[in-house]
């Protein structure tokens, strides 16, 4: 397969997760290799270049360099912490940390703190280099050091982190989480020397720069970890390696960031501050409309009152999110037991319909990963394989006590209490089921945790349930979420042996094209079977101010934002003036 081609702009590094690292890591790095893609699913082993971010024809950059940023849902509440070993998905640490890789807009890995990475022939063992003029916010250096205790921190069963099992491909890794073994020296993680990191794994795993470039692996400062112990991210005591560091944590009112002076590429990061709210949800995009945001997320309410707006329907755009709607069907409990039954409901939903009612923020899926993101699959025979088709779902019933569509025994449709426009999906896809199966469902609405109890016992008959990928690799959205032999995180009793070897077989490939055709054999199975049944996917809305230049777009044009974990933009958005 040829390497991808991606024009200039978008090989500009995101930032943390899907972050477009701006200009500043960037602007001495020479491009010397080819990008493995993965047809969208891949990595680059090498650093490239990347021109800085510069205002643009017209354009003046304003004296004030401050960003304010979130509502919508961005930042919602107070972070548990700014500690990704304690509470991964803070939200606060957008900015302040950087790893070895990270994402650029198109969602591929690519060097950050690393500036070349190689493996052996099979990919079992990764040695990433690390850059020697980056520092802590202390002005002492980054090193391969820190990396290796901070993963293995990560899993050090003491720390109780609860992503640690992200880095179970490590070699002894799960050994050590979980106390089979206790010495860290056995764990395959070791600087060979200050600026050497050699990761041996569990075996070959060709996608474990993805894995690096998540939050998972985001190094921590060890002294100020012992020093400080759980309140080292506090403003007063933080020391960080990215772009930002915190000048301030009004816990329950905001968050400051402000511009590292130490950071490598300190000298092209435009911002000076950045300044998050945290805004309930209720409040919508209110503050955005009344000039106290430059950047929020919207929801549905906000979106259509923005849109009729002749001025502000301008700073309205849509961004990419890689979130799927989709239908568990419980093979252990009846009716779903038999593969008939799964078939006509699989035929019965009809996703146009389904999605009207989310004003927007969702589109029919035909399989789990989205357009855009590694691993996406356009492919016609495996797209009509769960086609709508009323006819068809009824036929699938003949030979069954359900022939039609009578004789249903009670059926409950449960799902986890949660805003997203949750429940008014699951409501329309229990009209479209009683409209072609004549299928009654009763819903079921649970607390969070009794929602997660239930699911991982497999003690839910039909579930509505949604998935938003944690790193853009197709391994995160099959095995860690339907492997038939996993440990933790298992949905559904659902099993299939010809699935979970085409999962294994994409896991401990090295070529990226042969990965993504495991993958494409592992949906079509599972399709087939019925194991799932996906129906939309979701999408997000944004809304930034004109002044508010330097957010990447992807290949297809769109913006690229945080909208869950990968996307840190402030390294290269830069304030212009007003005018």
């Amino acid at each position: 397969m040829p390497p991808l081609k991606i024009p200039d702009a978008q090989l500009d590094l995101f930032a943390i997760r899907l972050e477009s690292i701006g200009v500043g890591r960037r602007d001495f790095l020479k491009v010397i290799g080819a990008m493995a893609a993965f047809g969208g699913l891949g990595f680059a082993t090498e650093a490239r270049a990347a021109k800085p971010t510069k205002p643009g024809p017209g354009e003046k950059l304003a004296k004030e360099q401050t960003l304010r940023y979130g509502g919508g849902g961005w930042m919602q509440n107070d972070p548990a912490s700014h500690d990704f070993n304690k509470d991964l998905y803070c939200g606060g640490s957008n900015g302040l940390f950087a790893g070895l890789m990270t994402f650029n807009a198109d969602f591929v890995a690519v060097p950050w703190m690393a500036t070349k990475v190689d493996s052996n022939k099979d990919g079992s063992v990764w040695t990433f280099t690390i850059r020697k003029d980056s520092r802590w916010s202390d002005n002492t250096p980054v090193s391969a050091r820190d990396f290796e205790w901070s993963w293995k921190r990560q899993l050090d069963p003491a720390s109780a982190a609860p992503y640690a099992k992200f880095l179970y491909d490590i070699k002894n890794g799960e050994a050590y989480n979980k106390k089979q073994i206790t010495d860290a020296g056995q764990v395959g993680v070791r600087a060979k020397d200050d600026w050497t990191l050699e990761v041996t794994l569990e075996g070959p795993r060709g996608y474990f720069p993805v894995l690096a470039a998540y939050l998972a692996a985001l190094p921590a400062h060890r002294g100020a970890v012992e020093k400080h112990g759980d309140k080292w991210t506090e403003a007063a005591n933080i020391v960080t390696n990215g772009p930002f560091t915190l000048e301030a944590w009004e816990h329950n009112k905001q968050i400051v960031l402000k511009k590292n002076p130490h950071y490598y590429g300190a000298k092209d990061v435009h911002l000076t501050r950045v300044v998050i709210p945290i805004i309930p949800v209720a409040s919508g995009a209110l503050p955005y409309e009344n000039n106290e945001l430059d950047i929020t997320a919207l929801q549905s309410g906000d979106l259509k009152r923005l849109q009729s707006d002749p001025r502000m329907s301008k700073d309205v755009f849509r961004y990419p999110f890689p979130g799927t709607w989709y239908l568990t069907p419980q093979v252990t409990k009846p009716p779903f037991d038999n593969v008939k039954v799964r078939r006509a409901v699989a035929h019965a939903i009809d996703r146009e319909n389904v999605v009207k009612v989310s004003q927007g923020f969702a589109v029919p899926a035909w399989s789990m990963i989205p357009p855009g993101f590694p691993g996406a699959i356009d492919d016609a025979k495996i797209k009509a394989i769960q086609k709508y088709d009323k006819k068809l779902a009824l036929e699938q019933l003949k030979g069954t006590p359900f022939e039609g569509g009578k004789n249903w025994p009670k059926i409950t449709l449960s799902m986890r209490d949660e805003g997203l426009g949750s429940r008014p999906l699951a409501e329309a896809v229990q009209a479209v089921l009683l409209d072609s199966l004549n299928m009654k469902t009763e819903l079921e609405v649970l607390e969070r945790r009794v929602f997660r109890d239930r699911l991982w016992k497999q003690d839910l008959q039909f579930v509505w349930i949604r998935w938003f990928m944690d790193y853009p690799d197709p391994h995160n959205e099959y095995f860690d979420t339907f492997y038939g032999k996993g440990t933790t995180g298992k949905r559904q009793a659902w099993v299939n042996d010809a699935f979970d070897k085409e999962l294994e077989a994409g896991r401990d490939t090295r070529d990226p094209k042969a990965r993504l055709e495991h993958y494409k054999k592992a949906e079509e199975i599972m399709q087939q079977d019925v194991g799932y049944v996906p129906v939309a996917w979701v999408v997000r809305y944004a809304a930034k101010k004109p002044w508010v230049a330097g957010v990447e777009k992807n290949k297809a044009g769109e913006f690229v934002v945080d909208g869950i974990i990968f996307v840190d933009l402030f390294e290269h958005i830069y304030i212009t003036e007003k005018g």
